[in-house]
């Protein structure tokens, strides 16, 4: 199983939230708000959708973002010493069964992925980039597990990509993350305004002297073997070693036994 990342997630409601009129709207309020918009073509203050399609959402699917959003709050609640990684497993935990057609069908998948694509590019087009890095963090992992278990494109989940994205994400990189997965260009000028702004990486040695082992994006590097994970140095490799090998032995078996299936 992939190290779960070590900083402290506490990711509250406001990452997937917003407020109005004093009035808190969740994930499902806003998820009406578009299926209401949609519903409505001769309204000219309906904002773009960003790539998704309120009509193709099926309620098993609007269920399932409400299910899982929850329970990822609900653990990232629960203690202090709440992780990305055990927020997300719980999350998946509740939908596993109670939505295995969303789990194992693509096309519901990437409705679901959509939407928290393009409610990430509306918050950073609101200004709220938290919560666009909340609504990554999500887009993120789907992502990877859509390819691991339905597409079967790689061999396992990323979990150093995963956890970047909650480091939080420098401007820079945030806003090219939803840029280069929607169809409309609503980011284009975003984009234009903080390209020049040095991207950010992360460094997974926990003891790094670097605050929060962030570091600019080029000074970094993965691990050669298993290539999920980075560092700021070479000693912060040989630092950390101990804590990865494992994971970074496991990693490479699964990767190798992938290699040959597909070349079986």
């Amino acid at each position: 199983m992939a190290r779960e990342e070590a900083d402290e997630v506490k990711q509250r409601s406001n990452n997937n939230d917003q407020t109005t009129n004093g009035r808190q709207l969740s994930l499902a309020d806003r998820m009406q708000q578009l299926q209401v918009g949609a519903a409505s073509p001769h309204d000219t203050t309906m904002r773009c959708f960003h790539g998704f399609d309120p009509h193709s959402v099926e309620d098993i699917c609007f269920q399932y973002v409400n299910t899982f959003s929850d329970a990822y709050e609900r653990e990232a609640a629960k203690d202090g010493d709440a992780n990305l990684s055990s927020c997300l497993t719980a999350a998946k935990n509740a939908t596993t069964d109670r939505f295995a057609d969303v789990w194992n069908d693509s096309a519901k998948m990437e409705i679901v992925i959509s939407y928290f694509l393009s409610e990430g590019t509306q918050y950073i087009l609101e200004g709220n980039y938290d919560s666009a890095r909340g609504c990554t963090v999500f887009a993120r992992y789907l992502e990877q597990c859509t390819a691991v278990e339905l597409k079967q494109t790689q061999a396992l989940v990323n979990w150093g990509k995963i956890c970047e994205a909650n480091i939080p994400l420098d401007i820079h990189t945030l806003v090219k993350f939803f840029r280069r997965r929607i169809p409309c260009r609503c980011l284009d000028k975003k984009y234009e305004q903080v390209k020049g702004f040095k991207k950010l990486g992360h460094c997974y040695n926990p003891e790094c002297s670097i605050p929060l082992g962030k570091v600019e994006r080029g000074k970094t590097f993965y691990c050669s073997r298993c290539r999920c994970i980075t560092y700021c140095s070479r000693e912060c490799q040989k630092a950390d070693w101990t804590t990865h090998k494992r994971e970074c032995d496991e990693c490479v078996a699964r990767i190798a036994k992938f290699e040959a299936k597909k070349q079986s």
